[in-house]
C-alpha cells in the first residue's frame, strides 16, 4: 500500500458523513434539531463518543473530531443515526498511549463483541460492540504494508471511526 494509503483511507470514510456540524467545543458531541426531525441523541450514546474523543487527545498524537452524523453500518439494514469520532494520528501511537484508548478495554467497560459483524484485514478491522440498547461500529485503519516488496516500510499513521447509536429493536 502506499505511504499515504492509510491517510486516503481514513479521509474516504471522513467522506461517508452525512449531516456533519460545526460549532462544537472540542470534546462536544451537538444535536442541531433543525437539520431533523428525531429526538436528541440519549445521553449514554453521546457519553461514549464523548470518552473516545477524550481519550484519544489525551494521546497528543492526532486529530479528532466529534459530529453528529448519519452512517449505513453493518450490523442493520439502514443507515443509523448517531454521534462519531474521527481521530488519525499520522504519527501512529506508542503501545503505552494505546492501551489507554477506549476499545482497547471494551469488554471491561461493559461491551459485547458482535462478531458477526467484525472484519480484519492487512490495512485495519471493524467492529461492532453493544451496550444495552447502544451500539458502536468502529473502523480502525493502517499501512498494511506491501506484501510484494520486501524493502516497504510501512506508514506508522493510524486512524480510528467510530459511529455510535441507539438501536431500536
Amino acid at each position: 500500500m502506499p505511504p499515504r494509503a492509510a491517510s486516503c483511507i481514513l479521509g474516504l470514510v471522513a467522506l461517508s458523513l452525512v449531516g456533519c456540524r460545526n460549532g462544537a467545543r472540542p470534546g462536544q458531541t451537538v444535536h442541531d434539531p433543525s437539520t431533523s426531525s428525531a429526538a436528541p441523541f440519549p445521553p449514554e450514546v453521546v457519553a461514549v463518543c464523548d470518552t473516545v474523543a477524550g481519550l484519544w487527545r489525551v494521546t497528543g498524537r492526532g486529530s479528532v473530531r466529534v459530529v453528529d452524523t448519519t452512517v449505513r453500518v453493518l450490523s442493520d439494514s439502514q443507515p443509523q443515526r448517531g454521534c462519531a469520532v474521527v481521530a488519525a494520528a499520522p504519527q501512529g501511537v506508542d503501545s503505552a498511549r494505546w492501551s489507554r484508548l477506549y476499545w482497547t478495554r471494551s469488554d471491561a467497560r461493559g461491551w459485547s463483541d458482535l462478531s458477526v459483524f467484525d472484519a480484519d484485514g492487512p490495512d485495519g478491522n471493524n467492529r461492532t460492540r453493544q451496550r444495552g440498547n447502544t451500539r458502536c461500529q468502529i473502523d480502525f485503519t493502517q499501512d498494511g504494508g506491501d506484501d510484494s516488496d520486501s524493502t516497504y516500510i510501512p506508514s506508522p499513521a493510524i486512524g480510528e471511526f467510530t459511529h455510535c447509536w441507539l438501536r431500536v429493536s
